[in-house]
């Protein structure tokens, strides 16, 4: 065999082994959203109270361990090398649980991973409408909640929120991502306890 000819099937056998995954493997990270750590005052209701999170709801996108993010108004791209440690519904609501327990200054927090065995004095169920970068690279959190009394059957009302982040996330950055989404449900949990403490005070 030719000189050539040995340099020809070596280079071929070389570029055949790159293209195969000769490369360094990009290891996978895993993230939650973690409880806030409040500054401050808690939100302060006149008496101790029971609080029930009757369920918290994604969008079916948002149950993948693929972290999303929007590329266009109606296009989602999902990160293979960047997922949820966990699911994330059950994620946030475990979260959701502790920053009320927090704000309203009450261990009595129940959700369907941790019920409570008091009577509630408030029930609340939540649905995440959107919940990730979206196309202007700033999170966006848009939710609706629904508070009722275990003392009445009917609703106290309906209510919502659209919080967008003042961060623009750089790209790729998905450790500043996942801090900002913590910063922004932290912020929604804050409203929700806001709308319970002023029915209590009602």
């Amino acid at each position: 065999m030719s000189n050539l000819k040995l340099l020809i099937i070596l280079s071929v056998t070389s570029l055949l082994s790159a293209c195969m995954g000769g490369g360094a493997t990009i290891p996978t990270r895993y993230y939650l959203v973690d409880p806030v750590e409040y500054t401050g005052a808690s939100i302060k209701a006149v008496r101790p109270l029971s609080i029930e999170v009757i369920d918290l709801q994604i969008p079916q996108y948002l149950e993948r361990f693929q972290i999303a993010s929007r590329s266009s108004e109606s296009r989602l791209e999902f990160s293979d090398d960047n997922q949820w440690g966990e699911n994330l519904r059950k994620n946030l609501l475990r979260s959701m649980a502790r920053n009320l327990s927090i704000l309203l200054s009450t261990i009595d927090v129940g959700t369907p991973l941790n019920r409570s065995s008091s009577r509630p004095d408030y029930r609340v169920q939540i649905h995440i409408e959107q919940f990730e970068q979206d196309i202007d690279n700033k999170v966006k959190l848009i939710a609706r909640w629904q508070l009722s009394k275990a003392s009445q059957p009917e609703s106290l009302g309906v209510f919502g929120a659209e919080l967008d982040s003042d961060q623009v996330i750089e790209k790729d950055n998905y450790d500043q991502m996942i801090s900002v989404m913590r910063q922004l449900f932290g912020e929604l949990s804050e409203q929700i306890a806001e709308t319970i403490v002023a029915q209590e005070n009602n």
